[in-house]
């Protein structure tokens, strides 16, 4: 699994591959939703009745150390060594009616609490990845060269060795779709329907 370390703020800019990475994780996302979603068409951000909508990746997908449903990309790492730091918010699981593409992360805290991580999507375990390097940047990100796609009721884990506790901002870079046009609530900011 090939990556870059690089600082958050700079992806673009140090990473000029990144725009081809989105790009590919955004058609293999449509792609995907509309061979699963019979009779769905793309309807990008504004998606009407019979389409299905794209945008960023909501906390509320997932869930933080402490099992609890992210509202934001902040948690509060509780203990140290190896441990899941998130995992998809239906009991370990995506919802169903979203679909989801990872090609990264941030770690948007000033401190970089996790020196090593690793994934699980369904059965499917991803190498460790060794992200001290990571701790010189102020805002690190690792962008891989292939996006990983999560598909809905399909199983997520995050983990982590942990070296301190305290605050940690985790954030997932890439793109969802959603089935449903107004599965999204518009009366709490980043809160997914279930």
């Amino acid at each position: 699994m090939e990556y870059v370390i690089c600082e958050y703020e700079k992806v673009k800019e140090s990473f000029p591959e990144f725009g081809a990475v989105m790009q590919n994780l955004r058609t293999q996302l449509i792609a995907k939703a509309t061979q699963d979603w019979a009779g769905k068409t793309y309807g990008g951000m504004y998606p009407k009745s019979g389409q299905f909508g794209i945008g960023t990746i909501i906390p509320s997908l997932f869930r933080n150390m402490a099992n609890v449903t992210l509202t934001d990309w902040e948690q509060w790492l509780t203990a140290t060594g190896n441990q899941t730091v998130m995992s998809g918010a239906n009991v370990g699981n995506i919802y169903e009616d979203y679909k989801i593409g990872i090609c990264g992360l941030a770690f948007l805290s000033k401190a970089t609490r996790i020196s090593e991580i690793k994934m699980q999507i369904s059965d499917k375990k991803l190498p460790r990845m060794n992200i001290e390097e990571a701790m010189v940047y102020n805002k690190p990100a690792i962008v891989w060269e292939n996006a990983f796609l999560l598909d809905e009721e399909t199983g997520f884990h995050l983990y982590a060795y942990v070296q301190s506790q305290g605050p940690q901002m985790i954030k997932l870079i890439g793109a969802q779709v959603n089935r449903v046009p107004n599965k999204l609530q518009v009366s709490n900011t980043g809160a997914a329907l279930t």
